[in-house]
């Protein structure tokens, strides 16, 4: 009967070793596949957010080289036609002034001419003056489209680095997050598997007493 007794509280003290054991074998193969999946999220999401970065850099770089080239493009178009419309109508002027002179110069004399001149010569430096003011507001416009571009750029430059940073601080607040919560499940853990063990022996130690108490 004592061989007995023996025998079965061996076993019950084996079969708690058992549990035990399978128990750690089981948190930790839990624990592994949890931190492989973890770790391909965290992969997977930064290649997201790099992924969406880039192509919303890329964006943004195509609109403004395509909007540069617009502007530069219209300024260069509007200038030229203006200077070609002043050119035409100078020439224009001065072929017909010549063509009065040239009718009216057998009958004029010669003080007609040099007045004639004059106003030739006062009508150049007016179309000059006219295309040196059209040239001084275009080259402020153009002045002013580079300053707008430009702001415009630093705008966008400086909300693309906002949003990064906005990026960063939220994955570094979700990092230290899991840190802790990895941390509470590992202390959970180890505290339910003590309180097991320790109520396990409880048990062994009652069943020994009582074993010891009826062999008295």
């Amino acid at each position: 009967h004592r061989a007995k007794l023996d025998y079965q509280a061996k076993k019950t003290a084996v079969a708690v070793i058992q549990n035990y054991f399978r128990s750690y074998i089981r948190v930790k193969v839990e624990r592994e596949n949890f931190l492989a999946v973890q770790k391909s999220v965290r992969i997977i999401q930064a290649a997201f957010r790099g992924m969406k970065v880039r192509e919303r850099l890329k964006t943004l770089s195509e609109v403004n080289v395509v909007a540069s080239a617009k502007q530069s493009a219209f300024c260069s178009c509007r200038t030229e036609a203006q200077c070609a419309a002043v050119h035409g109508s100078a020439l224009r002027t001065q072929k017909w002034r010549g063509a009065s002179l040239v009718t009216c110069s057998q009958e004029a004399e010669y003080p007609q001419r040099e007045a004639l001149v004059a106003t030739q010569r006062a009508f150049c430096e007016m179309v000059t003056r006219k295309l040196e003011t059209q040239k001084c507001a275009a080259l402020r416009i153009q002045y002013f489209l580079q300053m707008a571009v430009c702001r415009r750029r630093f705008v966008q430059q400086k909300r693309a680095a906002v949003t990064l940073q906005q990026y960063f601080r939220t994955w570094q607040t979700r990092r230290q997050f899991l840190l802790y919560r990895k941390a509470a499940v590992v202390l959970q853990n180890h505290h339910r598997a003590f309180l097991s063990t320790k109520h396990q022996r409880q048990v062994y130690l009652q069943i020994r007493s009582s074993i010891i108490m009826i062999q008295a």
